[in-house]
Order: C-alpha cells, then sequence, then structure tokens
C-alpha cells in the first residue's frame, strides 16, 4: 500500500482490525474507473450490502479526490480519517467549499480515535449474514 509509517501502520491498521472486529469485508487499495482512469480505496469495508470508503489523510488536498472515488464506488459512507485535530478541521472547510452534489453519500472527516468509534458504531449497527440453520439430524461440527 502507497504512504508512510503513519499511514499505513496506524491509520490504516486500526481501521482494518476494527472492521474485522465488526464482521465486515475488509478490501485494501480496492480499484475504482474515474473518468476512464483507475484510481484506488485506500480501505472498502462491506457488511450487510452497505459499502463505507475509509480514505487516511494527512492533508485536506486529496478529499475531493476522495469524495469522487467513493461515489464512483458506489458507498454509502465516506469516512476521511486524519491523525489530529486540526487536519480533520482543514478536510472538513474543503468539503464545506466543495459539498458533493446529487450523490447519496455521507461525509465524515475526523481524527483516528473518533472515527474508529464512528465505524464501529456504524458496522455493528448493520445485522451480520444470517447463518443457515442446522437441519434436524444433523450434528454441526466446529
Amino acid at each position: 500500500m502507497r504512504g508512510g509509517f503513519l499511514h499505513n501502520e496506524v491509520l490504516v491498521r486500526r481501521l482494518r482490525q476494527v472492521a474485522q472486529e465488526c464482521g465486515a469485508v475488509v478490501h485494501l487499495e480496492a480499484p475504482v474507473r474515474i473518468d476512464g482512469v483507475v484510481n484506488y480505496i485506500d480501505l472498502a469495508i462491506e457488511k450487510g450490502g452497505q459499502v463505507t470508503v475509509c480514505e487516511p489523510e494527512q492533508s485536506w488536498r486529496r478529499v475531493d479526490n476522495d469524495v469522487r472515488k467513493a461515489v464512483a464506488f458506489g458507498a454509502q459512507r465516506l469516512l476521511i480519517v486524519t491523525p489530529d485535530s486540526h487536519t480533520a478541521q482543514a478536510c472538513r472547510r474543503q468539503l464545506r467549499r466543495h459539498a458533493p452534489s446529487g450523490a447519496r453519500l455521507q461525509v465524515i472527516a475526523c481524527p483516528l480515535g473518533a472515527a474508529l468509534e464512528i465505524l464501529r458504531q456504524a458496522l455493528n449497527s448493520i445485522p451480520n449474514a444470517p447463518v443457515a440453520p442446522v437441519p434436524p439430524g444433523q450434528v454441526k461440527e466446529t
């Protein structure tokens, strides 16, 4: 994955860990085509038919591109995760200037701690896929 230690080992790793703990499927570097060019989403998280795109950012400069990727991917939620509150605030200012139009996309920009809790709550509110019942007379092996 592209990015340095903070991006990969701190932000991405923690987001991935929480998503997996909540029973979601996580795709790293998920490809998405925009205007004929392939772009990559850092984390695409799927659970119960709901898709959350997580884009860790250390600056506000890529926020517009993050929105375009999430819309093109068909996500319901975009979580822009930053290492600190100042960067999150700059990202929110940029989002206000260039709000997504016509997309049914919830966009949240916040520091890692808040993002982990938001992600956990969102994923835990989605039921897991139902487990097939064991027919009578058959023993479920574990």
